[in-house]
């Protein structure tokens, strides 16, 4: 079967296939480790931190733990997921597989799935990793913890999702700086929203559409409430995952669609 003719053929197990192949070969980058390697670091200076802190310990060590997961996750996200597609083209090892009864759309799919579940597996290993520090020190481990890390891992796909869309539109190194500035940029939306307080001039209509138009990570941002034992409503949790769904789902029918026009040869 040709290429054209797969195109459109949305099995799920070719999906899966995709996502488990991608999911093996994500777990021997040797940057994955290393980047777990240094989360677990950071997890024993928030200890060290703490040994020296007077009543905000189990605060500093939530903090760091919950910082160092979000951190290195961004980073696997990026420099990962830039490479999925784009390697693939500049190595021109997608004409085999696209020549099988396998279209552009499930393998597309198949790497974000695949990406998502490397970071789902790590995410939940520095969970654990945190949790084990909290016990050891003999520090309150609660389900409170959940309401930070899983808006963290909502925000960690739609990395994902942006860094296939940019892989899929230029070449991995530019794919990368084009994620990171938007990552970055979406971590200041609120400083966005004001912006005419320092730039007056800047017109009304432009502001509102790059503080709506840009990835918000801000909205994922659930660190401080939990590490200060604040409550997190469930609403919160709900407006938040409806967001990153909204989100994830338009950025892949971008990327999707960039695929699928862009020329292999």
């Amino acid at each position: 079967m040709t290429e054209g003719q797969g195109v459109g053929a949305g099995s799920p197990g070719r999906v899966w296939a995709v996502a488990a192949n991608t999911f093996r070969e994500t777990v021997r980058e040797r940057v994955l480790y290393n980047l777990v390697f240094f989360a677990i670091i950071m997890t024993l200076a928030g200890l060290l931190m703490g040994q020296l802190s007077i009543r905000q310990d189990e605060k500093i060590i939530k903090d760091i733990g919950l910082a160092a997961m979000e951190l290195f996750g961004t980073l696997i996200a990026i420099f990962i997921g830039v490479g999925l597609v784009a390697k693939e083209i500049e190595r021109r090892s997608l004409h085999p597989l696209l020549a099988k009864p396998l279209s552009r759309d499930e393998f597309f799919l198949g790497k974000f799935a695949g990406l998502g579940f490397t970071l789902l597996v790590n995410v939940a290993v520095m969970s654990a990793g945190l949790a084990l520090t909290l016990a050891c020190t003999r520090r309150h481990v609660d389900a409170h913890l959940l309401k930070a890390i899983y808006p963290i891992y909502l925000g960690l796909l739609l990395v994902v999702a942006l860094a296939l869309l940019f892989s899929t539109l230029t070449s991995s190194a530019l794919a990368a700086v084009f994620t990171v500035g938007l990552v970055v940029a979406g971590r200041f939306a609120d400083v966005i929203r004001n912006m005419r307080e320092v730039a007056p001039g800047a017109p009304a209509w432009l502001v509102r559409f790059l503080y709506y138009a840009l990835p918000n990570f801000r909205n994922f941002d659930f660190k401080d409430r939990v590490a200060y034992g604040d409550p997190v409503p469930m609403a919160a949790l709900v407006t938040v995952t409806a967001y990153a769904a909204v989100y994830i789902g338009v950025v892949l029918l971008l990327g999707l669609a960039a695929f699928r026009s862009r020329e292999l040869s």
